[in-house]
């Protein structure tokens, strides 16, 4: 009985944090993950790296598409270490400017259709 009990009881609920800025936080935070992988030496994948490196030091865009802070959207930096304190200056920059988090979310929208779009031509094709 007690099996059959546990089995009807309500399952907890899943949450799913699906909100862009939320999502673009952790993507950040998975920025932050991979130059401290690169900095002890792993390889970094060029492909999702935010980070390129640049003659001496790094090239460093927040964001796939490049969030513009003001006029600038690629950042230097002189090595790994500050690669990590710009993606995290970066995030609490965003947490408290609205604009910011409204860019995300557009950003976040168009690429979703953008997806979309894609998806239906394969389909059709």
């Amino acid at each position: 009985m007690d099996q059959f009990i546990a089995f009807a009881a309500p399952a907890q609920p899943t949450i799913t944090d699906r909100d862009p800025v939320a999502v673009f936080f952790r993507k950040i935070d998975r920025q932050i993950a991979l130059a401290k992988e690169a900095k002890d030496g792993k390889p970094s994948n060029a492909r999702v790296a935010w980070f390129k490196k640049d003659g001496s030091g790094y090239r460093l865009k927040i964001g796939r598409e490049g969030l513009k802070f003001g006029e600038h959207q690629w950042f230097k930096a002189a090595d790994l270490d500050e690669v990590i304190e710009r993606l995290t200056m970066a995030r609490q920059v965003i947490e408290a400017n609205d604009a910011l988090k409204t860019q995300i979310a557009t950003n976040s929208k168009a690429r979703s259709e953008r997806m979309q779009g894609s998806r239906k031509a394969k389909k059709t094709a």
